[in-house]
């Protein structure tokens, strides 16, 4: 892993975010930042913790209404998955948490890792389009309600100031069009992967196509526009959680006394959850440290933040984001007595399974 490319490249941007996040955030007054923080309420914490777990709850049960056409799950042992598979995102780079999310529930529901790395993708799609709708709640909002830190973007069209998230809206939608096409003529898609597959030496050749075949199995709920609607929806609930998560951490540090006005509150916590996630898809260290606290921080100095106040929120919030489900997903990694190496060894193991027929896949 330390050898690979990825991984250097990814810490090395880690380390370019870090630098600017440490130069523009904590650079003028390093005794401004230390009293920021004496001066958080820290109690926030519990409830904030509270409902960053109600989020993942919501996940898990967004991914087993993914799941259903593969077989029958019940929201608590998937819920376990997904944590686990979030611990494995904060302490391995390049987001290898979603390659063992997809191992482990093989491990532990005999479900296809392959078909179920699908579901996972469909989950990242709808949770950019969630976030980008955030986004574009904030961009009619937030200069409606005349901040200067927004500067001349105040005075932009409202179709400008949405301009941004409709062309990411654009590129999401039409990655979901795309695979929802494969997912209704599997045979054309096998058809392409098989002309592709001519490109990769003759050894490997037949068992890259059987995991292709089992990925767009994966994507069997893209058939039903109801499923998709409904995968949609229970987006929604995620991310509504997951921003109150970091409008209480907000409360710790006293920012909805500097955003006095309530709808301002809410776009800017709408802001800051939209550009601190859609940070995290850059290639980056485990956990997206770095990236994450340089948006989240800039989105608050945006909008009339202190710097100060900004980045001691930004940091504070990651480490209540990592920290727990970290913990709590060591904890079920131990408990559930599967090794790293019996996780990394799955490639082989599931092509052997799609020899077999075998599993639920």
């Amino acid at each position: 892993m330390i050898r690979s490319r990825r991984f250097w490249i990814g810490f090395a941007i880690s380390v370019l975010f870090l630098f600017l996040f440490v130069y523009f955030f904590y650079k003028e007054d390093p005794g401004k930042v230390a009293d920021a923080f004496k001066s958080a309420n820290y109690i926030y914490i519990i409830p904030a913790i509270a409902l960053y777990f109600i989020a993942v709850w919501f996940r898990t049960l967004r991914w087993r209404f993914l799941l259903a056409p593969l077989g029958s799950f019940t929201v608590r042992r998937l819920f376990s998955v997904v944590v686990v598979g979030y611990m494995a995102n904060n302490l391995l780079p390049a987001r290898l948490g979603e390659l063992v999310r997809a191992y482990y529930v093989r491990e532990r529901e005999g479900v296809s890792a392959s078909a179920s790395l699908a579901t996972i993708v469909l989950e990242r799609i709808y949770d950019g389009l969630a976030l980008l709708l955030f986004i574009a709640v904030a961009a009619v909002f937030l200069p409606m309600s005349g901040v200067s830190g927004l500067g001349s973007a105040s005075d932009a069209p409202w179709v400008l100031r949405l301009l941004p998230a409709v062309l990411l809206t654009v590129i999401f939608v039409a990655a979901i069009a795309l695979l929802t096409v494969v997912a209704l003529f599997p045979r054309a898609g096998m058809a392409v992967a098989r002309w592709l597959a001519r490109l990769i030496p003759q050894r490997v050749r037949p068992n890259v196509q059987k995991l292709i075949e089992l990925f767009f199995q994966g994507l069997s709920a893209l058939r039903s526009p109801q499923r998709q609607l409904g995968v949609l929806i229970l987006s929604l609930p995620v991310w509504l959680f997951e921003g109150g998560m970091y409008l209480t951490i907000a409360l710790s540090f006293g920012l909805t006394g500097v955003l006095s006005w309530p709808a301002l509150v809410l776009s800017v916590i709408f802001l800051v959850t939209a550009t601190a996630n859609l940070a995290l898809s850059l290639p980056s260290s485990p956990g997206g440290v770095g990236p994450f606290e340089l948006l989240a921080a800039s989105s608050l100095v945006l909008v009339g933040v202190s710097k100060d106040i900004a980045g001691s929120y930004a940091l504070a919030l990651h480490v209540v984001l990592l920290v727990p489900v970290t913990l709590l997903g060591l904890f079920y990694w131990w408990r559930g007595n599967i090794s790293l190496a019996r996780i990394a060894g799955g490639g082989q193991v599931e092509t052997q399974a799609a020899d077999r027929g075998g599993g639920r896949a």
